[in-house]
């Protein structure tokens, strides 16, 4: 069968499968948009959920203050004892209006975290059939591509300047993917980075925590203390391995990373220690603790300044990417567009003049 042929018989279809395109086409802004509204509903449930957190633990202190003189007969004794019957019942109102205050402003925060969540269910709701029409946008386009793929792939001489729009097209394809992947591996690379830092910051804490214990020993802590600056080094040896590993994974997802120094924990000499405890091997051990938590801080400085740059690198591929996505989206219409005209010119019949000719 000719090419003439086939398209001749591929354009019902063709017509029927741009028409759904034309569409559905409004679904892939509009999910863009109703996701960042969805972002924006969750964070403010996130600050209702806070707030009546809050409001719910004042409104516990406050009805605990109303009790104390709603309830106790022993308190109105007193007062009345000594002639301060007025003073008590002033206090008593104000405990009572305090805590109905506080529970009126709970219920509020209630009330509106309410209207927020009805809100966010109303709206995923409205997500899930974009995501269908969506679905269906990108089905019918597949389809349209594979109809056109099916009679234009390969060299069509007949048809001037299809074969180098569809080599366009596969060169920003592949333009694209190349693209995509060096950002994700930069992106994977960056949350390792992100994930190193916070196990640099649990190790900068451990630190802390066995240097004062340390400081506590050299005074007469005791076994007890050497305990918990053994137990505080042993947590900072623990994250500082974690940084190690997660730095060295960053570095195989993205090799332009720079590794960090070296970080020594000493956890000093337990038989020695025992042994020969006394202020001299305390004072040996608190600054060479001292040294390591100098060398963490330098090296988590360092560690902030490789995520920075692996940031900033980060947001360069990203905006690469999409370029590169646009490029193929441009490429992809223009092939479309021109495999389009040809089928036009072929739904459409000759004129006269061109029958006769």
């Amino acid at each position: 069968m000719s090419t003439q042929e086939l398209l001749a018989r591929a354009a019902s279809k063709n017509a029927e499968l741009l028409q759904g395109l034309n569409d559905t086409a409004y679904a892939s802004s509009a999910i863009q948009q109703s996701q960042a509204y969805l972002s924006d509903l969750d964070r403010e449930i996130k600050d209702c959920d806070a707030q009546v957190r809050s409001l719910e633990s004042k409104t516990k202190t406050e009805l605990a203050d109303h009790k104390k003189y709603a309830e106790s007969t022993a308190r109105r004794f007193m007062h009345r004892a000594v002639g301060k019957k007025e003073k008590f019942a002033e206090k008593a109102s104000k405990e009572e209006r305090e805590y109905v205050e506080a529970l009126a402003e709970e219920n509020q925060a209630k009330s509106r975290r309410d209207e927020w969540v009805k809100n966010r269910d109303e709206a995923r709701k409205h997500h899930a059939e974009l995501e269908g029409i969506y679905s269906t946008h990108r089905r019918l386009q597949a389809e349209l591509d594979a109809l056109h793929n099916s009679i234009f792939a390969g060299p069509t001489p007949e048809f001037p300047g299809e074969d180098q729009k569809e080599w366009a097209l596969r060169q920003a394809s592949d333009a694209f993917n190349d693209a995509k992947r060096r950002h994700e591996a930069k992106a994977q690379a960056v949350k390792c980075l992100h994930d190193a830092d916070r196990f640099m910051n649990d190790a900068l804490r451990a630190l802390d925590d066995a240097r004062s214990h340390s400081q506590m020993d050299m005074f007469g802590g005791g076994t007890l203390t050497d305990m918990m600056e053994r137990e505080a080094l042993s947590r900072a040896q623990h994250a500082t391995d974690k940084v190690k590993m997660l730095v060295a994974q960053a570095q195989r997802l993205a090799p332009d990373i720079q590794g960090l120094g070296n970080i020594d924990i000493s956890h000093g000499h337990a038989m020695s220690d025992i042994m020969f405890d006394n202020i001299f091997t305390d004072m040996a051990q608190h600054d060479r603790i001292k040294d390591c938590q100098a060398q963490a801080q330098r090296e988590a400085q360092n560690l902030k300044d490789i995520l920075a740059q692996a940031q900033q690198r980060s947001g360069h591929l990203l905006h690469e990417a999409n370029a590169a996505l646009a490029r193929l989206e441009t490429s992809r219409k223009e092939l479309q567009q021109i495999r389009q005209d040809t089928f036009g010119r072929v739904a459409r019949p000759p004129t006269y003049d061109q029958a006769v000719a």
